[in-house]
């Protein structure tokens, strides 16, 4: 945008403008008379409505100035400290870290935003927004769902061509969709990941399936594995009131796949054996609640029945204080800080869903 200006300086009324449009990712989007918006689910607008995947939640960026004022170099390198703290926030030490104005006495000139305008405009239209960095607290294990190594599958011959499946569902649980949006938003991610051990049959195989996809990551950006094999299908914003596939994993042809049990157990190395998640979205009285069913099918070849324990953990990532306190007290704090006052993003655990089961393990031929 042009700038107004006097002279070459920014005026106060240009230079909130620049502000208000980096609180709109900071903060959250507001309305015409300046108050936040507070949005409610829909469905539909849920994925369309663009503006919904704005808002870190994160309390105002307190540097505007009065209007009719002369913006001060103070002023600008307060929003440099916030707009350095949201990159940090997103790459950590690979994020660019915008100079300060050293003399105070600097005038702020109406090109000395457009750097910001640029940067504030390409996270906006991009998926960037997402991102987080290092400073984030992962915790993989809130929930555990075991099937106590009960057997299943069809235990039939492989020229049957039967694949049977094995299903649990959980769900994460937020107060309100807002928080559920701020956590998305500011880089939250909910995580699925399996493990099988003991029994005679199939251990060696589906962990070597669940080794190979590790941790799944549900997040605003996107869906993906931590391992080499899966594929993330949709994100939270393209997740709707009924199931939509979000991850996908098959074609499990490692060495050591079936290599153990081969011929004596009855399972070949032919990689058959899948691993599918979906995901639904809803409303259950205020509460906002994402439900997650993920179903494990077995390969054709399987000729015994599996009877390894198969645990499922639901967990979450969430962003913390960024820059953490360790690099608060290194010389980088300058970048972040303003008169003696740390600008920086504030944790987020306010933000964090309950996790809860929702159907045990159930067999299906």
């Amino acid at each position: 945008m042009a700038h107004n200006s006097v002279g070459d300086l920014i005026t106060a009324a240009s230079f909130n403008t620049v502000v208000d449009s980096f609180n709109v990712l900071w903060e959250d989007p507001k309305d015409g008379s300046g108050n936040v918006i507070v949005y409610t689910y829909d469905n539909a607008l849920h994925q369309s409505q663009v503006d919904r995947r704005y808002g870190w939640g994160l309390t105002a960026a307190n540097a505007t100035v009065v209007a009719g004022n002369k913006v001060l170099a103070n002023d600008y390198n307060k929003l440099t400290a916030y707009i350095n703290s949201g990159e940090y926030h997103r790459e950590d030490a690979n994020a660019t870290m915008q100079p300060m104005v050293a003399n105070v006495n600097q005038d702020i000139l109406a090109n000395d935003l457009n750097k910001y305008e640029t940067l504030i405009d390409d996270l906006k239209a991009t998926t960037k927004k997402f991102d987080l960095g290092a400073d984030a607290t992962l915790t993989p294990t809130v929930l555990s769902i075991s099937n106590g190594g009960t057997p299943w599958g069809t235990a039939d011959l492989a020229t049957a061509l039967t694949r049977g499946t094995l299903t649990c569902e959980l769900k994460y649980t937020w107060s309100s969709y807002t928080l559920a949006r701020h956590f998305f938003n500011s880089g939250g991610q909910c995580i699925i990941d399996m493990e099988a051990v003991g029994g005679l049959y199939g251990s060696t195989e589906w962990d070597y399936v669940f080794d190979s996809i590790d941790s799944i990551f549900i997040g605003g950006k996107t869906t993906y594995s931590g391992g080499p094999i899966g594929t993330g299908v949709k994100s939270f914003y393209e997740i709707t009131d009924t199931y939509v596939q979000v991850f996908n994993a098959i074609g499990f042809n490692g060495a050591y796949a079936g290599a153990y049990t081969g011929q004596g157990g009855g399972y070949s190395t032919y990689g058959g054996r899948e691993v599918t998640v979906f995901a639904k979205l809803g409303m259950d009285g205020t509460d906002f609640v994402m439900t997650v069913k993920v179903v494990l099918t077995e390969d054709a070849d399987d000729v015994h029945q599996v009877d390894c324990n198969i645990t499922l953990y639901g967990g979450h990532k969430v962003a913390v204080d960024s820059p953490n306190s360790t690099y608060m007290s290194s010389s980088n704090a300058s970048n972040h800080q303003v008169g003696g006052v740390n600008y920086i993003f504030t944790d987020r655990t306010a933000t964090l869903p309950a996790v809860a089961q929702v159907s045990a393990w159930t067999y299906s031929s």
